[in-house]
C-alpha cells in the first residue's frame, strides 16, 4: 500500500474525478454488503415459516440490488480508466516537452531501447496505477469504517471483530512492502537492460552477421533474459506472500465473527436473523481488501516503471542553450550604401 507523491502531482485538475470514482466504489461496496445482508434476511424469513407469496418482494429487492451493484462497478471502472487516460496524456506531453528541453545531445548518448521503454511501456504500465490501484486503495481505506457502521446495527461486538481484521488485512502486508518495492525496482531495471540489449541487437543484426558475432550476442541476451526471469519470480514471490497475509486475515476474521455471533445467539444476546446475515456476508464483506490485493502487484510494477520517468524528468541538458539576446528595435527600410557600377 503506497501513494507516490510525484505521480499524485500529475493528477492536479483531475482529483475531483478520482474522488468521484471512489464515491461510486463506496456505493458499490455498500450495495454488495446490502445484497448479502438481504439474502441472510430472506433465509431468516424462510426459517421463520413465511409463505411463498410473502417472499416475492424480498426476492425482487435482492435482484434489484444485485443489478445496481454490477452497474455501479462498471460505472466506477469506466470513470477510473478515463481518468487514467487523461493522466497518461498529461504525462506524455510532459515527457515530450522534457525531451525537447534536453535536446539531441541527451538522446545521442542514451540507449534507444531504454528511452523507448520509458516513453512507451513506462507510461502504459501507469494506467493500472491510476485506473485500478489508486481508486481501489482509497476505497479500501474507507471500507473498514463502512463495515463497522453497517454491522454495528446488527451487533456491536461482531462489528468490532470485523473492523479489527479488516484493518489487519489492509495494513499487515505493508510489512513486506519495502522488500516488494525493492524486487519490483530490480525487475524494472532488468527489464530495461534486456529491452536495450535486444533493440541494439536488432538494429545491429547485419553487423553481427558480418563479423560472425551472432552466437556471442545471443549468449548475452540469454543471460539478460534469465536475470529478468529470476527478478520477475522474486516479485511474484513477495507479492504472493502479501496476498497470503491478506487472505489469512480475511478468512480468520470471517470465522471469528461467525464464531462470536454463534456464541452470542446461544447466549441470547443476538437473534438468529442477524447471525444468518453475518453468515451470508462472510468473506465477501472484505471484498475491497481482496480487490486491493489483486491489483497490488500491478501497482508496484507501475511504481517501479515510474523510476525511469523520474530519471528522465531529473536529467539535465548536456549542452545548455545560450540565453536569448535582446534585439534592438529596427525600423523597416532598404538602403544602398557604397554601391557602384563598373
Amino acid at each position: 500500500m503506497h501513494l507516490e507523491p510525484r505521480l499524485w502531482a500529475f493528477t492536479k485538475g483531475l482529483r475531483g474525478r478520482i474522488a468521484y470514482a471512489v464515491a461510486i466504489g463506496l456505493v458499490a461496496v455498500g450495495l454488495g454488503v446490502a445484497r448479502l445482508a438481504l439474502l441472510g434476511w430472506l433465509i431468516a424469513q424462510v426459517f421463520a415459516g413465511a409463505a411463498l407469496a410473502d417472499l416475492v418482494l424480498s426476492v425482487v429487492i435482492v435482484a434489484v440490488v444485485m443489478v445496481l451493484r454490477g452497474w455501479f462497478e462498471q460505472w466506477r471502472a469506466m470513470v477510473a480508466h478515463e481518468t487514467a487516460a487523461r493522466v497518461q496524456k498529461r504525462l506524455r506531453r510532459a515527457l515530450f516537452e522534457k525531451l525537447c528541453d534536453l535536446g539531441p545531445a541527451y538522446a545521442g548518448v542514451q540507449r534507444s531501447g531504454d528511452v523507448t521503454l520509458t516513453m512507451i511501456d513506462g507510461v502504459e504500465q501507469l494506467e493500472t496505477y491510476f485506473g485500478k490501484y489508486l481508486p481501489q486503495l482509497l476505497v479500501s481505506l474507507l471500507t473498514p469504517l463502512l463495515i463497522f457502521v453497517f454491522v454495528a446495527f446488527l451487533d456491536l461486538p461482531v462489528a468490532a471483530v470485523l473492523l479489527t481484521f479488516a484493518l489487519i488485512a489492509l495494513f499487515a502486508p505493508a510489512a513486506w512492502q519495502k522488500r516488494d518495492w525493492r524486487n519490483a525496482k530490480d525487475r524494472q531495471g532488468a527489464y530495461g537492460d534486456f529491452a536495450a540489449e535486444l533493440l541494439d541487437s536488432i538494429q545491429g543484426l547485419a553487423t553481427l552477421k558480418a563479423f560472425g558475432r551472432s552466437r556471442e550476442r545471443a549468449a548475452v541476451l540469454a543471460e539478460k533474459a534469465d536475470y529478468l526471469f529470476r527478478t520477475t519470480m522474486w516479485v511474484l514471490g513477495t507479492n504472493t506472500l502479501s496476498r497470503g497475509i491478506t487472505d489469512t486475515a480475511i478468512a480468520v476474521g470471517a470465522a471469528a465473527a461467525l464464531a462470536l455471533g454463534a456464541y452470542r445467539v446461544e447466549a441470547g444476546a443476538m437473534d438468529l436473523a442477524a447471525l444468518l446475515m453475518i453468515l451470508m456476508m462472510g468473506v465477501e464483506i472484505f471484498r475491497p481488501m481482496r480487490d486491493l490485493r489483486t491489483v497490488l502487484h500491478e501497482g508496484m510494477v507501475g511504481l517501479s516503471a515510474a523510476q525511469g520517468l523520474y530519471r528522465l524528468f531529473d536529467a539535465t541538458p548536456p549542452v545548455a542553450d545560450a540565453p536569448p539576446r535582446a534585439v534592438a528595435t529596427l525600423a523597416p527600410g532598404i538602403a544602398f550604401e557604397g554601391v557602384t557600377f563598373a
